[in-house]
């Protein structure tokens, strides 16, 4: 990624997150007031044993083990990983303290309007702005992914299980969660790689991975929180999704028989269509839009020549005809859209 994509790229992905940010707020208080409706001994307890893996000092603890074990080892990986893991967490405990103090934003539990109460403050429950929990789960999680691949995936649903934990018991808003988990990654990934590395390799692919994933997990938050439209407007939504789903198989089936490759134009634009009809069918009016100017950089990439689609089920979906391979795609998201629809409103918060 060049220097001006990343200078473009990264202030768009700030005002994507910002955004995400502002309709996340919208839910604050309906949420916590969801979540002081109900007192179960059982959740309550699960959550409190999930928020233990977002302490500082047993993430801390923890990379200082691995630290001792490369060093007795002599596993100059696993040396790096317990020291650039310390590190992260050092400098989020210093960053969270200052914004938590700074802001001054009420916990739930104290806050009993929907205005909107804000200014520096050193009392105790005046310290939501960020989760502390979720700022360590996340940062940790970005330095467990930098340095083994392999453990990404659940080290950042990990992360994600600590920040629910702390919506659950009351503890944090969705908007604190949803900071902490976005500085964690920025902190955690910039520790692990270093100023340079990250930002010539980590913050490309946070570009194009973590903001277009960090949308659509908000998106799937917003259609659990939010109940069904009118049952026209509904209709109406469903078509027209479901018409883009179909256009853009057919678009992406074009591209595939004509010898195109996965990244050529016509294949791009019917890959968009499909996760704009996706959006189109379950979300809000804005839903698309937003899906799709996070996954610019995602797309920018695939139309570049050295850019590759090896996948690790490329082989067996290559054996598969081209209309085949585009009908699995797009019964796969039609498919998602039922399930999207089916938890409408799962949780009312109206």
């Amino acid at each position: 990624m060049k220097a001006w994509e990343r200078l473009v790229f990264g202030l768009s992905a700030l005002a994507i997150l910002a955004a995400i940010g502002v309709t996340l707020h919208e839910v604050d208080m309906p949420v916590a007031r969801f979540v002081r409706s109900f007192d179960i001994e059982e959740v309550n307890r699960l959550g409190d044993a999930v928020a233990v893996l977002g302490r500082g000092v047993v993430i801390g603890g923890v990379f200082v083990l691995v630290g001792l074990v490369g060093w007795r080892l002599k596993r100059d990986r696993l040396i790096e990983l317990g020291v650039r893991g310390v590190i992260a967490l050092l400098a989020i405990a210093a960053m969270t303290q200052a914004l938590k103090h700074l802001i001054g934003r009420p916990r739930p539990r104290f806050a009993h309007a929907d205005e909107f109460v804000l200014g520096p403050s050193l009392d105790s429950g005046l310290d939501a702005f960020p989760s502390g929990h979720t700022f360590n789960a996340f940062g940790a999680a970005a330095v467990v992914a930098w340095f083994v691949p392999s453990l990404r995936t659940p080290s950042y649903l990990l992360a994600g299980l600590v920040g629910l934990s702390r919506i659950v018991r009351g503890s944090h808003f969705p908007t604190d969660v949803f900071a902490g988990a976005v500085l964690g990654v920025l902190i955690g990934s910039l520790a692990a790689a270093g100023l340079r590395r990250w930002r010539e390799d980590a913050l490309p692919g946070l570009l194009r991975v973590g903001v277009p994933l960090a949308t659509a997990l908000f998106l799937i938050v917003w259609v659990v929180l939010h109940p069904a439209a009118p049952w026209l407007q509904e209709i109406g939504a469903f078509g027209a999704g479901a018409a883009l789903v179909l256009a853009g198989g057919l678009l992406r089936g074009v591209a595939a028989s004509s010898g195109g490759e996965r990244g050529s134009p016509l294949g791009a634009a019917g890959s968009a269509a499909v996760l704009l009809g996706v959006a189109t069918a379950v979300g809000p009016w804005w839903a698309g839009p937003l899906l799709l100017a996070a996954l610019i950089p995602v797309s920018l990439a695939g139309l570049r020549p050295e850019a590759t689609a090896a996948t690790p089920c490329a082989p067996l979906w290559s054996t598969l005809p081209v209309w085949g391979r585009e009908a699995l795609a797009v019964g796969s998201a039609l498919l998602a859209i039922a399930a999207l629809r089916s938890v409408k409103g799962l949780i009312p918060i109206g």
